[in-house]
């Protein structure tokens, strides 16, 4: 799937009855060709998520709670022996941008920015915009901004001009986890 499908998906599956949380979660995995029920746990790992954490609105904004789970099941860890450091670059720049984009993460603060609904038609748009958030995340790290989430000037200069090999050898910080090298 590309980018305008997974929020095509988002839409659909928020709009067929699943909650922000579910359908960024379901889309996000789908659009990775995972399926909709990877490990058994989705959608329903994210059930708790809908309106900020049991409809509370309190908390995190329910469509990136879940984006996260999808991305710690992608490319998250399994042992304590293994590095969690590319999954955290990825989380905290999809963060980044989505409070960028809205100002805030959490749920009752969002909803307040977005104005009067009808249904929820911008929670819908908003679930649909945040997929592809994660899409971007995991199908092209440059484009999220991981680089500047972990201060990687090696990687923030190869998206932005072209380096030397021995420029960017020599700007590379050790185990920034972003992808970088």
């Amino acid at each position: 799937m590309n980018r305008e499908q997974v929020e095509q998906r988002a839409e659909e599956l928020f709009q067929g009855g699943l909650h922000c949380a579910e359908a960024v979660l379901a889309a996000v995995l789908e659009g990775q060709g995972q399926g909709q029920n990877v490990t058994g746990v989705s959608p329903r790992a994210a059930s708790a998520f809908g309106g900020g954490v049991g409809r509370s609105k309190k908390a995190l904004c329910g469509a990136l709670s879940g984006g996260l789970i999808a991305l710690g099941l992608l490319q998250g860890r399994d042992t304590p022996d293994e590095k969690w450091d590319a999954v955290a670059v990825a989380a905290e720049a999809v963060r980044s941008r989505f409070e960028a984009g809205y100002g805030c993460t959490t749920c009752g603060e969002v909803l307040e920015r977005l104005g009067p609904q009808e249904g929820m038609d911008k929670c819908i748009r908003l679930a649909a915009n945040t997929a592809s958030l994660f899409h971007d995340a995991l199908n092209n790290p440059a484009s999220t901004g991981a680089a500047a989430a972990c201060g990687c000037t090696a990687r923030q200069a190869a998206t932005t001009t072209a380096t030397t090999t021995a420029t960017t050898a020599a700007a590379k910080p050790s185990g920034c986890g972003c992808g970088c090298g």
